[in-house]
């Protein structure tokens, strides 16, 4: 009807739609999630630790606020990944567990669930993941068919961090080698994952310059194996011997040199200060033996590891940053969890949020707006393994 009482074709006003979205978009800030996998909560500096510095990490940190009691829904992998995908608890979706075996068509994230990419592309977002997935191997699992525009990265738990051009690539489902992915194609690559994967986020931010843009970081440091890349040789203390640690600390160098970058980058570009950030590991440090994924992680003054519903496991490093809207150098003490990002996220982009998420955005409550609790209560469920902080 429309169409007939203005005497325009459906293709202009399709295109006068996408021009109106893209216009009331460019208002929009970008945003950028940063997540390390089985960071050790005693490690950075910022927490206490002194075995190598993490300066960028710290000063990440202090341009924002810095929670406290920030927790993950997990104390493993994938099913923090889907918790903070979707907003919701992922014991909720039958995605308690890292997806191994099985058919591949029903492993992952559940096709019936909405990720926060999926909500911000619809709002005029442009999307990467760029990183470690983890959400399932087949082709409707696959991050550009979960609202990604744009992914570089591997699709299962682990990854090795030197690659050789040369070297065959290898699947498993726990762990790949040589096995990253441009897209849906595999990319025969030699370098650092860490510096790779900075690289491509920092010609995604560059590319999109002239939008809005949500890009999801995801980081395969400090997850094992261990390697230590040529250029951290010298910067590992020479008083620790142990071949783990050494490994360990070359990776959070990298880590922190990493971010690092990626704030220098958005700086340089003036879009430090409406860029929403957060940051956060996806469960704590692997600091006991045995243990699949053992890379000597210290979560001190916690007890607990990763794969333990124990503070150790489920508290993390957890930090939000946006200087044109938070206060920087700010505590919160208040329990939040990663479940809380894609309702801030949907706040932040005018996006309504549905009804049936677990997270709430926390922008009132991290400028004091609001000074209830976020949460009267906060649980997790891991196998036998149960918990709540109220």
């Amino acid at each position: 009807d429309v169409t007939t009482a203005m005497g325009r074709s459906p293709a202009l006003l399709l295109s006068l739609r996408v021009f109106v979205a893209s216009a009331s978009a460019a208002d929009k800030p970008t945003m950028l999630v940063i997540v390390a996998d089985d960071l050790g909560y005693g490690d950075i500096s910022v927490h206490g630790g002194k075995a190598v510095p993490t300066p960028n990490i710290d000063a990440l940190a202090a341009s924002g606020v810095r929670c406290t009691n920030g927790y993950v829904s997990c104390p493993y992998c994938s099913p923090t990944r889907a918790g903070f995908l979707t907003g919701r608890y992922q014991t909720r979706l039958g995605h308690e567990f890292n997806p191994h075996v099985g058919d591949e068509t029903k492993l992952g994230l559940p096709l019936t669930e909405r990720t926060i990419a999926d909500y911000l592309r619809d709002a005029g977002y442009a999307t990467a993941l760029v990183g470690k997935w983890h959400q399932g191997f087949s082709p409707t699992h696959h991050p550009q068919s979960r609202g990604f525009d744009e992914f570089f990265g591997f699709l299962v738990g682990g990854h090795n961090f030197i690659l050789h051009k040369e070297a065959e690539p290898v699947f498993g489902s726990a762990h790949s080698h040589d096995l990253i992915y441009r897209g849906r194609e595999v990319q025969k690559l030699d370098g650092y994952t860490t510096d790779l994967f900075t690289d491509e986020s920092l010609s995604f931010m560059d590319r999109h310059a002239d939008q809005p843009w949500f890009l999801y970081l995801a980081y395969n440091a400090v997850h094992t194996p261990l390697e230590i890349v040529e250029q951290h040789q010298n910067r590992i203390p020479a008083d620790v011997t142990d071949p783990a640690r050494r490994g360990y600390l070359s990776l959070l160098l990298g880590l922190d040199d990493a971010i690092g970058r990626v704030m220098a980058s958005l700086q340089k570009s003036g879009r430090d200060k409406d860029t929403l950030i957060f940051f956060f590991s996806d469960n704590g440090g692997s600091g006991r033996k045995p243990f699949f994924a053992f890379n000597t992680g210290v979560n001190a003054p916690l007890r607990g590891n990763k794969g333990q519903t124990l503070e150790g496991g489920i508290r993390v490093p957890f930090f939000v940053s946006w200087p044109d809207k938070l206060p920087a150098g700010k505590l919160y003490e208040q329990p939040v969890i990663a479940l809380d990002v894609l309702p801030t996220a949907l706040g932040v982009a005018g996006v309504a949020a549905p009804a049936n998420l677990d997270g709430v955005n926390l922008l009132p409550y991290l400028t004091e707006e609001n000074q209830s609790p976020p949460h009267a209560a906060l649980y997790w469920r891991f196998g036998p393994q149960k918990a709540i902080r109220r």
